[in-house]
C-alpha cells in the first residue's frame, strides 16, 4: 500500500466515522458550499501531480482531514453511482480540484444541490 493510499484510507476512515457524521455542520443533500470548501482542503493536501505534499500527513489537523476525506468520500460514491457519465476521464483528485475551482458565490452554493456539483465535475458540464 503506497503512502498516498495510506493517507487516503485513514482520512476516509475518519470522515466516515460515526461521530463525523452525528453533527449537524456536514450537509448531506443541500449546501454544495462544504463540499467546495473540503474538496479544497484536498487542492490543498495534494501537490499539482497528485501525490500528497510534503509531511501533508503531521501538518494536516483532524478537522481539515474529516473535510478531505468528506469530499473523497462524496466523490468516489458519485462515481461508483453515475453511470450516465461512465465515460468520464476525471480521476478522483481531478474532480476535487474541478469542484474548489466552482466560480459561484456562497449564496448561490448554499442553495446549490451537492449532486449538481458533483455532475458537473465529472461530466465536465
Amino acid at each position: 500500500m503506497t503512502l498516498n493510499n495510506r493517507v487516503v484510507f485513514v482520512l476516509l476512515s475518519l470522515a466516515l466515522s460515526s461521530h463525523a457524521f452525528s453533527r449537524s455542520d456536514i450537509p448531506l443533500k443541500k449546501g454544495a458550499d462544504f463540499l467546495v470548501s473540503a474538496c479544497q482542503e484536498v487542492v490543498d493536501i495534494y501537490d499539482a501531480h497528485g501525490e500528497a505534499k510534503f509531511l501533508a500527513s503531521q501538518r494536516t489537523s483532524l478537522a481539515e482531514g474529516i473535510r478531505t476525506g468528506y469530499c473523497l468520500g462524496v466523490i468516489v460514491q458519485y462515481r461508483e453511482s453515475a453511470g450516465y457519465c461512465r465515460y468520464s476521464k476525471n480521476n478522483v483528485l481531478e474532480m476535487a480540484q474541478a469542484i474548489a475551482r466552482t466560480n459561484l458565490t456562497e449564496s448561490q452554493l448554499k442553495r446549490t444541490d451537492t449532486s449538481d456539483i458533483l455532475e458537473e465535475a465529472y461530466c465536465g458540464l
